[in-house]
């Protein structure tokens, strides 16, 4: 047994069912495991105390190599080495209880289109989206499957484009793009990673002639990036974000992540407007299964589906190039 699986044993008996999208501590000894097709539940961990809690955040961040003290930085962003699970933790004032962990697994998945509420005229709409090089937005709360749904979408492309990724958290398939790069970006600018920070990633993928710019999840540290890009001239740009509606990804959400990042940008929703094509909005149910429940396209201020249903006519099922083989 390597020393991490030692370390997260207490912890990797709740997450390593793979039929779990996350298992979340909220106060010492108890624990939620929230299931795929199952939903949530509490289960009693005695052992799970707050000593312990914290002995494990230590030895993950030592091996992880990311800032963590229970007293004077007690927050741990990070991913767990082997398996690529997602860490969060905020541990003692800054919570009520003492404790707020969440792991958000990354077990292998690949639900079909049914399962995430793609009829036929969505995946082919989808598709041409894809194959047109559009500039896309994936939107949706928390664990909803934003990246999932992306890594779906990167399947209408040929094996031999250019795919440029840009993360903190390496989680966009995109191995069999041989021509293609994933770059990943200092999560802490004043941890001595040897990592790049996301201005120089910009400034190095604006000079690698991709095809494809493909960001993962949009915070306030790679909001202002992702814009950048969108202004470069790449096509086929990619990303997902935190929003409950298409409307709010053009009026707030990238407005509020440049503005806690202590930035200024003026007029951003109507920038957006400008460049991006498409917006999709996904949202989870309580079986833990995720659905598309709105298509809105800015440029053409046109909704494409609206809440699960098909708004636009004229879509039809049409056969789009899948990846080389």
């Amino acid at each position: 047994m390597s020393a991490i699986s030692t370390i997260l044993k207490p912890l990797a008996r709740y997450y390593e069912d793979p039929t779990t999208v996350e298992m979340r501590i909220n106060r010492p000894k108890k624990v939620v495991v929230d299931r795929r097709g199952v939903g949530k539940v509490e289960i009693d961990a005695p052992e799970l105390t707050l000593a312990k809690i914290e002995d494990i955040c230590r030895s993950l961040a030592n091996i992880t190599k990311v800032k963590f003290d229970p007293d004077k930085a007690p927050k741990l962003s990070c991913v767990i080495p082997e398996v690529a699970h997602r860490f969060e933790c905020a541990l003692n004032a800054s919570v009520r209880t003492k404790v707020s962990l969440a792991i958000r697994c990354k077990h292998p998945f690949t639900p079909t289109w049914e399962q995430i509420g793609a009829s036929p005229e969505v995946v082919g709409y989808l598709g041409r989206t894809i194959v047109e090089e559009k500039n896309a937005i994936v939107a949706g709360a928390t664990n909803t499957g934003k990246t999932t749904l992306l890594n779906k979408m990167l399947e209408f492309l040929p094996d031999s484009d250019r795919v440029v990724a840009v993360e903190d958290t390496p989680e966009l398939q995109i191995d069999r793009f041989w021509d293609g790069v994933g770059l990943l970006a200092a999560r802490e600018a004043s941890t001595s990673t040897g990592m790049l920070s996301w201005r120089e990633l910009y400034d190095h993928q604006m000079r690698i002639t991709p095809d494809h710019v493909i960001f993962g999840e949009i915070s306030t540290q790679n909001a202002f990036a992702a814009l950048g890009s969108l202004n470069s001239g790449v096509t086929g740009f990619m990303c997902t974000i935190h929003a409950e509606s298409p409307e709010q990804v053009l009026k707030r959400k990238f407005a509020q992540n440049i503005a806690w990042a202590g930035l200024r940008m003026h007029d951003i929703p109507e920038f957006l407007r400008e460049l991006v094509d498409v917006i999709i909005q996904i949202k989870r149910d309580n079986s833990g299964f995720r659905r598309i429940t709105d298509i809105y396209e800015p440029r053409a201020d046109r909704w494409v589906m609206k809440r699960g249903e098909m708004a636009a006519a004229g879509l039809h099922v049409v056969k789009v190039p899948k990846g080389d083989a």
